[in-house]
């Protein structure tokens, strides 16, 4: 008998090289937007510090980052298999969330966007998880008794971040973070891609 796993929810993990001075720099750069604007912004962080929007040109921190990643947003953009004639991928928000201790993220999705992600500037040692929970909601309301858990059967995903580590993912992904529970502020940059249609190309639908 056949068994097709159809449906895939992709999550795509990096751990980006050689970022030791585009950390450094990134994390400069963000403490220093939060002394600009210290009351940020409240999405999902409970306790902890959200910028506002980003724009990506703002600083040679923020350009240069992006630069290093431009390859692994193409990758998502092959996977995917976006029409790219008559379609531009863009990063469409970016912004940075700084967890001090016992800070966390609620769960939330980031909608009307195609692509979201979170870098790890920094991510110290019991800074909290990132979990994703399974965006078929029937799924979770009711289910069988299991063994063991499989990719048939799991109800959320776990990934353990560290400094460095890319994670992408549909931004229709419910997904929450746990408290740090560390000493040290845990920081990230996040950021959304979405689609812009070329000028001459065809209608969106």
């Amino acid at each position: 008998m056949k068994l097709y796993k159809k449906f895939a929810t992709p999550i795509w993990i990096k751990k980006i090289s050689k970022v030791s001075r585009i950390n450094k720099d990134l994390l400069d750069y963000i403490y220093q937007l939060k002394k600009i604007d210290p009351k940020g912004n409240h999405k999902s962080n409970m306790l902890g510090w959200h910028s506002n929007n980003i724009k990506i040109n703002t600083s040679p921190a923020h350009i240069n980052f992006f630069n290093k990643i431009s390859s692994n947003i193409e990758r998502v953009v092959k996977d995917l298999s976006w029409d790219t004639k008559n379609f531009d991928y863009k990063i469409t928000s970016t912004w940075a969330i700084i967890n001090p201790p016992f800070a966390c993220n609620q769960s939330h999705i980031h909608s009307n966007n195609l692509i979201s992600a979170a870098y790890y500037v920094k991510f110290p040692k019991d800074g909290g998880r990132f979990i994703a929970e399974d965006p078929r909601q029937s799924a979770l309301y009711y289910h069988g008794s299991f063994n063991e858990v499989n990719s048939l059967n799991e109800q959320n995903v776990i990934i353990e971040p560290q400094t460095g580590l890319l994670a992408m993912f549909p931004s229709y992904l419910w997904h929450w973070v746990e408290p740090n529970m560390s000493k040290e502020d845990r920081v990230i940059i996040s950021f959304n891609i979405n689609k812009e249609k070329k000028p001459g190309g065809i209608n969106d639908n």
